[in-house]
């Protein structure tokens, strides 16, 4: 069976409608007032703050600002410093883009092996620093979307606009995340499994800067029958994590541990108003009014389900697309702890089922599906202020469908199709 055979039994299975109501003329537009919007933000923003000179008005890189100053303080007294959380609002404080009277507490929460890889940003300023960091990380996630997205993006140019206007995007590059780079990681992994085995698993391995993000790796690489690369990822991480402590000192693991147990407790558990901007199915729960122990249960359920959606597509299908789409949902699902700028891994996941329905088709729902995915971000920063039900799970879980769907239907129309050849 042939792959036009392919497309035409998709279009029929999965809906393609005759008269698509979001081309891409209408997805580049709509992302250039978006795109231009934020422009407009920002200019505004830097007038009122005197070219953010002002320290009286808040800044960009508040996210990026803990970065800089863990550096700071691994580099001037020690890298367990850095999980201190008087010195770090000190240096915060005297450094820091936030306003003064703000009430906000920034630790660091990272371990040691994300603590090695921004030890050197405290060697230049930090609106240079975070400048450069925003911009490498900015073109790696660029980069990578754009590759999964294959052939489609080198005849329409202009494919980049939804993902450099993406508010996911807008929000990681206003904080100075690490979100941006995490998704390349994780997608470019992907992408170069068929090609550069070794290469895939090292950039897999990377992803120990946030552990909690790469749960589903090593499932879906088992499923996938990828060995040298699983083997290569797990050697990665081991030789980095263990760099990270040689360089960083081993007292930097029990202060990591103490780091995460404060965010249990102050970020997963005990702060309901942040539960209503963590798309995370633990906080999904607690929202609709369950206690810890049954979000709990709800969540490592939700996690069990998300292992078995990436098992199934990395088992049945080779195609590249829908296995980043897979994995990128299913690990924001896999996870109790994720924050509205991580949402960069949805876009992966986007990208994903767009160049997969470029050679298979799309459906109205799926389209839409998109379109709300993309929208994500916005919502989740306005839901504390607004106290809606927290529907990002659902966002997340709706992709993995959309991928399991997809990779079935390809498998329950071309298995006739081979029994009658």
């Amino acid at each position: 069976m042939n792959q036009k055979s392919v497309r035409s039994g998709m279009s029929g299975q999965v809906g393609e409608p005759r008269c698509a109501w979001l081309g891409l003329d209408r997805v580049r537009l709509y992302s250039g007032v978006v795109l231009l919007l934020f422009i407009v933000l920002m200019g505004t923003w830097a007038w009122y703050s005197d070219g953010f000179t002002d320290r009286n008005v808040s800044r960009p890189s508040a996210d990026f600002s803990v970065f800089w100053s863990a550096s700071y303080l691994a580099l001037s007294e020690g890298a367990v410093h850095a999980y201190d959380l008087g010195k770090h609002t000190q240096v915060m404080a005297a450094y820091g883009p936030l306003a003064p009277g703000r009430d906000v507490v920034l630790p660091w929460l990272y371990p040691p092996t994300f603590l090695l890889a921004v030890l050197p940003l405290a060697l230049l300023p930090l609106a240079f620093s975070y400048v450069l960091f925003v911009a490498g990380s900015g073109y790696a996630y660029l980069r990578t979307v754009l590759v999964l997205l294959g052939p489609e993006a080198e005849r329409h140019r202009g494919l980049w606009l939804p993902v450099v206007a993406s508010p996911a995007v807008l929000i990681s590059v206003i904080l100075g995340q690490n979100s941006m780079l995490t998704a390349a990681l994780a997608g470019a992994a992907v992408s170069q499994l068929g090609k550069r085995p070794v290469l895939a698993g090292v950039l897999a391995g990377l992803l120990a800067i946030k552990p909690q993000l790469a749960l589903l790796v090593p499932v879906a690489l088992v499923a996938g029958r990828h060995g040298r690369t699983l083997l290569s990822a797990a050697i990665t991480a081991m030789l980095f994590t263990a760099l990270s402590v040689a360089l960083c000192g081993w007292e930097t693991i029990p202060a990591f541990l103490r780091s995460a147990a404060w965010a249990r407790e102050n970020l997963m558990e005990g702060t309901p108003h942040a539960w209503y901007g963590m798309p995370s199915v633990l906080a999904a729960a607690q929202v609709a009014g369950l206690g810890p122990s049954a979000a709990y249960g709800v969540q490592g359920g939700m996690a069990l389900a998300a292992a078995a959606a990436v098992a199934y597509v990395w088992s049945h299908s080779r195609d590249v697309p829908v296995r980043a789409a897979v994995l990128a949902a299913a690990a924001l699902l896999a996870t109790p702890y994720v924050r509205h700028y991580e949402l960069t891994w949805m876009g992966v996941a986007v990208a994903g089922l767009v160049a997969d329905g470029v050679r298979y088709g799309l459906s109205g729902r799926e389209r839409l599906l998109c379109v709300v995915a993309w929208l994500l971000p916005l919502f989740e920063c306005a839901n504390p202020l607004i106290g809606l039900p927290q529907i990002g799970p659902a966002i997340s879980m709706l992709l993995v469908v959309a991928a399991v769907r997809r990779v079935k239907a390809r498998r329950t129309l071309v298995a006739p199709a081979a029994l009658g050849a």
